[in-house]
């Protein structure tokens, strides 16, 4: 036997070593708590001791230094299953390559989540639980691809507020503020506490929002359509994860000042008559 039959494969042994980490305890307490039999559990802390990962002392059962690596990978392994399983057939039917590699291998650090669907009256609107979040917020990162129609009007109402607000667009998307919706825009980059970025980068997603209080992403599914649905978490760890993407999308971006509208639309004008030229 290995460890991975030892522990990974046998469901009882997690139990007793993921019991015993919270709190070492005798024979009767772990008989007591888990659902296990008291000769399987005999057999079970034989094995756990024969290899190194309990020892026994007056009565008692502990985890050893060994252990404890083990078990928190464990546990990773087990938060990352769990967290899958929760939305499967989201993660598999939308294309998450937008998110990097170094955030994609922690997508479990995400925990619950919440689907919201996009009512088909309404799909020009941003979904009303998520605005009602928004305007709870005192701080706010937005990135996009897509410029949704009421985002302008939105970051308005919240600078007047003096929230602290980050707003990362594409190239495409900056074009389209700068032209139509050139006092909303105007009034955003003088406000106090904002900034704006533009990503020349290829980033494709269409929406994405961190906050103080909670997350909100939409994908594109892998057909290339807008799914129209977006997925929230709140818990601190996806905040935390939130934070870095956002961090990452600024990083790969250009920090505009008021008058810099003028070369990217340069930039991006010149790019479209390459376009057209090839």
């Amino acid at each position: 036997m290995n460890l991975i039959d030892l522990v990974a494969l046998s469901e009882k042994r997690r139990d007793i070593l993921l019991f015993i980490e919270k709190k070492p305890g005798s024979f009767e307490e772990i008989e007591s708590s888990l659902d296990i039999s008291s000769g399987s559990l005999r057999y079970h802390l034989k094995k756990l001791l024969d290899f190194g990962l309990l020892e026994e002392e007056n009565g008692e059962y502990r985890l050893s230094e060994i252990a404890m690596p083990i078990i928190w990978n464990i546990k990773g392994l087990l938060d990352s299953l769990a967290f899958f399983e929760e939305n499967i057939e989201y993660w598999n039917q939308h294309d998450l390559t937008p998110v990097p590699d170094f955030l994609l291998r922690r997508l479990e650090e995400l925990g619950r989540s919440e689907l919201i669907e996009s009512n088909a009256e309404y799909l020009f609107e941003i979904p009303p639980e998520i605005l009602e979040n928004l305007r709870a917020s005192e701080e706010i990162s937005v990135f996009c691809s897509c410029l949704h129609p009421e985002i302008p009007l939105i970051y308005s109402e919240f600078t007047e507020k003096g929230l602290k607000f980050s707003l990362c667009v594409t190239e495409q998307v900056a074009e389209r503020l700068f032209n139509q919706f050139p006092v909303e825009t105007k009034k955003f980059q003088e406000a106090k506490n904002t900034e704006l970025f533009v990503c020349s980068e290829d980033i494709n997603l269409p929406i994405f929002v961190v906050t103080d209080l909670f997350i909100a992403m939409e994908f594109f599914l892998l057909s290339g359509n807008r799914s129209m649905q977006f997925i929230t978490f709140s818990e601190t760890g996806a905040l935390n994860w939130g934070r870095e993407l956002h961090l990452h999308y600024t990083e790969v971006s250009k920090k505009i000042e008021t008058a810099d509208h003028i070369e990217i639309f340069s930039h991006v004008e010149t790019e479209k008559q390459k376009t057209v030229k090839t």
